[in-house]
C-alpha cells in the first residue's frame, strides 16, 4: 500500500485478551476499502494475542506494551504510529460493519474534523451485559439526530490529522477521550455525530467484573479531572458524587425509554444498573478526594 492510497488509520488497544480481539480484527479485515486503511494494534496482553495477530493478520501494525500500561497511554503510543489523514479509534471488543471505514472516510470530506457514530449492543445473552451497556452507551443508541453533538463515544470516533497534531500534548498526557473531547470543544472545534456509522459493542462479563470496572473508571476519571484544583473543590465534587447514581439512573432510563426500544431489557436490568451506578459514584468520591491511585491501569 502506498502512502497516497492510505486514507484512514484505525487504532485499537488490546486489553481484554484473545477471546475478544478476534471478531473485531476480522470485521476490519472485511472492510470494503481494506486497501485504503491501516490498523494499528497496541497490545498489553502478551504472546497469545501477538502470536495470533502475527499469524492471521500480518498486515496489522502491532505494537507491544507492558501489562500495566493504561488505555490512554496505549492510545498515545498508537497515535504516534499513524500515517492516515484520518485517524479512528475503536475498542478490542467492538465489531464494525463492512462499510464502516468507507463511511468514516466519506464523512471527513465535510468540514467537520471530529466525527463519531452510534453504538449498538452485540452482547445480548445476559441481562447484566445489558445493564453495563446502558450504563455506558444509553445516549449513543439509535435513533439519534445527525448533527453537532456535546458527546461522542470514544470507541467509534475519528479525527482529521490536524486535530491530533494540535492536541498532541493532551493525548500524550494520558487522558481519557472525554477529557480530550473537552479540550477540543473548548478550542471551538465542533463534535459531529453521524448515527448511521455504527459500531456493535460486544462485551460479556460477570457482575463483579463490571462493578470493578465502573469503580476504577470513575475513580480514574474523577482523579484526573481536577489534578491542579484546590482541596476544597475536590471535596465539594466528592460530596456531590453521593447523589450521582440517582442523577445518572434518571438520565439513562429517560434516554433509553424515549428511543422506544430495549425497554424490556432496561426494566429487567435495573437492579444490576443500580449496583453499577453506585459503584461509579463511590469511584468518583474516592477519585476526587484521594486521586486516581492505580485505577487507570485497572481499566480494561
Amino acid at each position: 500500500m502506498s502512502g497516497n492510497d492510505l486514507k484512514l488509520s484505525v487504532i485499537i488497544v488490546s486489553v481484554n485478551g484473545l477471546s475478544f480481539i478476534g471478531e473485531s480484527l476480522e470485521s476490519l479485515s472485511q472492510q470494503s476499502c481494506r486497501d485504503e486503511i491501516e490498523v494499528i494494534l497496541v497490545d498489553r496482553c502478551g504472546d497469545s494475542v501477538r502470536n495470533f495477530v502475527g499469524q492471521r493478520y500480518p498486515w496489522i501494525k502491532l505494537i507491544e506494551a507492558s501489562p500495566e500500561t493504561t488505555i490512554p497511554k496505549l492510545r498515545a503510543l498508537a497515535f504516534r504510529e499513524t500515517s492516515g489523514e484520518i485517524i479512528a479509534v475503536l475498542e478490542d471488543h467492538c465489531i464494525v460493519e463492512p462499510d464502516w471505514a468507507r463511511s468514516m472516510i466519506e464523512a471527513h470530506q465535510s468540514e467537520y474534523s471530529v466525527i463519531g457514530g452510534s453504538i449498538e449492543n452485540a452482547a445480548c445473552g445476559k441481562i447484566v451485559d445489558w445493564a453495563a451497556f446502558f450504563c455506558d452507551y444509553s445516549q449513543a443508541i439509535k435513533p439519534l439526530p445527525e448533527g453537532e453533538a456535546n458527546i461522542l463515544p470514544g470507541n467509534n470516533v475519528s479525527y482529521k490529522r490536524l486535530v491530533i497534531e494540535r492536541f498532541r500534548d493532551v493525548i500524550e498526557a494520558g487522558v481519557w477521550d472525554y477529557t480530550l473531547h473537552e479540550h477540543i470543544k473548548n478550542a471551538g472545534i465542533i463534535l459531529y455525530s453521524i448515527p448511521s456509522i455504527t459500531v456493535h459493542h460486544k462485551m460479556s462479563a460477570s457482575l463483579v467484573w463490571f462493578i470493578s470496572q465502573r469503580y476504577h473508571l470513575a475513580r480514574s476519571f474523577a482523579g484526573m479531572r481536577f489534578t491542579n484544583s484546590s482541596g476544597f473543590q475536590r471535596v465539594l465534587y466528592g460530596a456531590g458524587s453521593v447523589v450521582l447514581p440517582v442523577i445518572l439512573a434518571k438520565r439513562i432510563v429517560t434516554s433509553v425509554w424515549k428511543k422506544g426500544k430495549h425497554r424490556r431489557e432496561l426494566f429487567l436490568s435495573l437492579p444490576f444498573l443500580v449496583l453499577l451506578l453506585v459503584s461509579w459514584g463511590i469511584g468518583e468520591l474516592f477519585g476526587y478526594i484521594l486521586g486516581p491511585g492505580i485505577s487507570t491501569s485497572k481499566v480494561s
